[in-house]
């Protein structure tokens, strides 16, 4: 198994191309208002520190944030830009 270190990373990625386990801040809304907001209300707003815990089957990820985990499917995932916390 190849393991991917991002300890100097500062380019943001996106939350379907980020790796599990990795701490992450995000850094923008989705570009669509309404999935804005509805994150929003889960705690995935601009600032947010995030990590992901598992890939699901479909391609969508589990995001843990603010104590708690939300299933997130791969469309709004490319939707989410993020960088390695520091």
């Amino acid at each position: 198994m190849c393991e991917v270190s991002l300890a100097n990373v500062t380019t943001p990625l996106t939350l379907d191309a980020a790796p599990l386990g990795t701490p992450l801040v995000l850094m923008g809304t989705h570009p669509d208002s309404t999935v804005a907001r509805r994150l929003a209300s889960l705690g995935l707003r601009r600032g947010a520190r995030v990590s992901l815990t598992q890939k699901l089957t479909t391609g969508g990820r589990i995001v843990s944030v603010g104590g708690g985990r939300v299933a997130i499917d791969a469309r709004v995932l490319r939707g989410l830009a993020a960088e390695v916390a520091p």
